[in-house]
C-alpha cells in the first residue's frame, strides 16, 4: 500500500513479483490469505475475540491519509496508537498471555505498555525512513517524503515551520521528483526532528512506567524494559 519497494533490506513482494498490477494483486491475496489463516487458527482453539480484534484494529485512515487533507499532530498519534500499538504490540502480547491463561489484571497492564510503546515505535521508525541510512535501514529514506506520508514529522513540521517553509514543504510533499535533501532540512529547521524524538521517548516512558505493576512478573517486566529501550533506540 505504501509502494515501498524495499522492506527489510529486500524486495516488496509486489516488486519481487513483478511491480505491475498482477504483482500488487498477488500480494493482496497472500495477505487475505495470512488473515484467513490467522482467523482459522484462533477460531479453532475458541480464541474468536483475540481474532476479531486483530482485524478491526485497522485504521483505514493511515491508507487515506497522503491523499486526504492534512493531518494535525494529534490525530497522526491516535492513527498510531490505533495501528502500531494495537496490532503491533498489543494484540501479540494479548495472544500470548491469554494461552498462558493471564489474568485480566495482568492483560491490563500489558496493554497500558504496548500502546504507547507502539506509538514510540512508529515515529522512531518514520525517523528511520527520512533520516536513517538506508544501507543499515534496508529500505528507502527518502519513499516516505515522495509517497506523501503523514508523520508526526511532517505534522510538527507544517504546525511551526516559517510560512515559506510550510509552504514549501507543502508544494513538495507526495511528489515523485521532491527534493529530499530540502525537505530533510526544513523538518530539521522547523524543530520537527527534534520534537518528534522527545515525543518517542515520551511515550516509551509511559510504557516502563505500566512495567511497576505488581501484576507482571519482574523477570518479564526486565524483558519488556529491553524491548522498550531497543524500540526508539534502534537504527534499523
Amino acid at each position: 500500500m505504501d509502494q515501498d519497494d524495499v522492506r527489510r533490506g529486500g524486495p516488496t513482494l509486489h516488486r519481487a513479483l513483478g511491480g505491475d498490477h498482477l504483482g500488487a494483486s498477488v500480494a493482496l491475496l497472500c495477505g487475505s490469505l495470512c488473515e484467513a489463516w490467522d482467523t482459522s487458527f484462533w477460531a479453532g482453539r475458541r480464541r474468536w475475540r483475540l481474532a476479531r480484534s486483530s482485524r478491526s484494529s485497522w485504521p483505514d485512515g493511515d491508507v487515506r491519509a497522503p491523499s486526504g487533507r492534512e493531518l494535525t499532530a494529534r490525530e497522526i498519534l491516535e492513527i498510531q496508537r490505533a495501528k502500531t500499538g494495537s496490532y503491533t504490540f498489543e494484540l501479540p502480547l494479548h495472544l500470548g498471555a491469554t494461552l498462558a491463561g493471564a489474568s485480566r489484571p495482568l492483560l491490563d497492564v500489558l496493554s497500558a505498555y504496548a500502546r504507547p510503546l507502539g506509538v514510540a515505535f512508529q515515529i522512531a521508525d518514520d525517523l528511520l525512513g527520512t533520516f536513517g541510512e538506508a544501507e543499515v535501514t534496508g529500505k528507502s529514506n527518502a519513499g516516505d517524503l515522495r509517497e506523501g506520508k503523514r508523520t508526526l514529522l511532517v505534522a510538527r513540521a507544517l504546525e511551526t515551520a516559517s510560512p515559506e517553509d510550510a509552504a514549501r514543504l507543502r508544494s513538495q510533499l507526495g511528489r515523485s521528483d521532491a527534493d529530499v535533501g530540502e525537505l530533510r532540512a526544513i523538518l530539521r529547521r522547523s524543530g520537527a526532528e527534534a520534537s518528534a524524538r522527545l515525543e518517542a521517548d515520551r511515550q516509551c516512558d509511559e510504557a516502563l512506567r505500566a512495567l511497576d505493576s505488581p501484576a507482571l512478573d519482574p523477570r518479564v517486566a526486565q524483558e519488556l524494559r529491553e524491548i522498550a529501550v531497543y524500540t526508539v533506540r534502534r537504527s534499523a
